[in-house]
Formats: C-alpha cells, sequence, structure tokens
C-alpha cells in the first residue's frame, strides 16, 4: 500500500500513520538523529517504560524523544487477546502524551522467541530521537509487519499455507510492504543497514528474493531471528533500521 508520512508535533522526525497499536515507521527529520537503547535484562512492558522515562530524563530529552519500540513475547496471541494487550499498551503511551491527536506515531516490533522465551511481554529496546552534531536526517526505523493488512485474520495472505510456495508468497508480500515503508519515509531500498528476519520457517530462495528487492542485504546482509510473529496464523515478519548509534541499559 503507498504510505503518505507526517511530520510529528515537534518537528523532529515524521512517522506513517497506520493502525492503533503502532505506526509503520519513523524517520528523523534534518538536524536530528535517531539511537537505540537496549535492556542487558528486558524488563515486563510496564517496567520497562518506566525505565526509559528515566533514560530520557538523564538525557536531558522529553518523552516525545521517543519514537520506537521493540518486544518480545511468550507466545503468539489469539486475534483477540492481541486486542487487549495492544489496549494495554497504548494506554502507556497515552499517559505520557505521545499520541498526535490520537494517532500512534511510535514504531513498534513484536514477535516471539521459539527458545527462552519470557514469561510476560518484556521491552527489549527503544528508539530515541535526539538533535544531531552534523546534518542527520538519514535514520529511520521501519516498524514490524508481517503477511497480513492490518489486524483482520482474513487478510493473512496465504492464510494456512506454509507450503514453500505459500512461505515464498508470505515473504514476497512482506519485503514489498517494508519496500512501501521506506518509500513513504522518503528512503530507498539501499537506505537499510539492519535487515531483521522473523520466522520459525526454512524458506528457499529467501536470500535471493532480499538481495533483489532490497539491495541493502548486498551490503550489510541480514539477520535472521528464529522467532515467530506476535499473532496467531502469521508465519513472516521483517523489520529495517538505521540508527546513529545503541547504548545498553
Amino acid at each position: 500500500m503507498p504510505y503518505a508520512a507526517s511530520q510529528h508535533s515537534t518537528g523532529t522526525y515524521r512517522y506513517l500513520p497506520a493502525i492503533a497499536p503502532y505506526s509503520s515507521g519513523v524517520a528523523a527529520e534534518p538536524g536530528h538523529e535517531i539511537i537505540g537503547v537496549r535492556f542487558d535484562s528486558p524488563p515486563p512492558v510496564v517496567d520497562g517504560f518506566a525505565r526509559l522515562d528515566e533514560e530520557c530524563a538523564e538525557r536531558g530529552l522529553p518523552p516525545s524523544a521517543l519514537v520506537g519500540i521493540e518486544l518480545r513475547s511468550p507466545a503468539p496471541f489469539a486475534f483477540g487477546a492481541f486486542d487487549e494487550f495492544n489496549e494495554t499498551y497504548r494506554q502507556l503511551l497515552a499517559e505520557r502524551g505521545l499520541l498526535e491527536d490520537g494517532v500512534n506515531p511510535i514504531a513498534r516490533t513484536n514477535v516471539v522467541p521459539v527458545r527462552s522465551a519470557p514469561r510476560e511481554p518484556v521491552l527489549l529496546s527503544a528508539f530515541l530521537v535526539r538533535r544531531s552534531a552534523g546534518a542527520g536526517g538519514v535514520d529511520f526505523v521501519v516498524a514490524g509487519g508481517g503477511e497480513i493488512d492490518g489486524l483482520d485474520p482474513d487478510a493473512i495472505v496465504a492464510r494456512g499455507d506454509v507450503s514453500e510456495a505459500g512461505l515464498a508468497k508470505k515473504a514476497g508480500y512482506v519485503v514489498d510492504e517494508m519496500r512501501a515503508r521506506l518509500a513513504g519515509l522518503g528512503k530507498d531500498a539501499e537506505s537499510p543497514t539492519l535487515v531483521d528476519v522473523y520466522t520459525a520457517h526454512e524458506i528457499p530462495g529467501l536470500e535471493e528474493m532480499l538481495l533483489d528487492r532490497l539491495p541493502a542485504v548486498g551490503r550489510h546482509g541480514f539477520l535472521r531471528w528464529l522467532t515467530r510473529p506476535p499473532v496467531v496464523e502469521v508465519e513472516f515478519e521483517m523489520d529495517l533500521r538505521r540508527v546513529s548509534g545503541w547504548r545498553a541499559l
């Protein structure tokens, strides 16, 4: 689908409006950069947000500096349970004044490790926007996306088909969605420096597909995470990033 970016009210970044739980991606405006912060021991989501409040305060950043969240969950949610989780999550954003006239600008990835999954949803990492020392405006975070349009189970691509052909359709849909999100942020298929693939399946020909459709993979490679997407029946997910550094918490 085509995307049109909206500028955040702070003027520090733009985002791709999507659905209530999250946006489809964010990009730093000129003069600004995005950094990642990652928890060595990921805390439960509520505790993680409190830690991020402290991190922003220590850096002299306002709450609106938060532009992206990365979660890990214990098991794929049924669609109704996922709606309930998202309501609780969205309330955490609302309490911090992070919604823009009711629209959620914060990008998010949420996946389920096949092994060593947490006992409850945890906050693995986050992304903060800040003023850059140089020209800035190059960093971005494309949110995690699977082979589904919105949160309608009837919109799952090749639903229930985990054959080689079905998985190829799913992966192809997601790669094209990633390209569309890049375009909406004013980026192209050579822009990412980190490409994440989330699936529990081996998909023949995936590497060639990524090299053909996301040339950045030819320079930077990609990370394949042995995970499942956060809702049942979805089998393949990706996200893309370019950030100006990381800090461990």
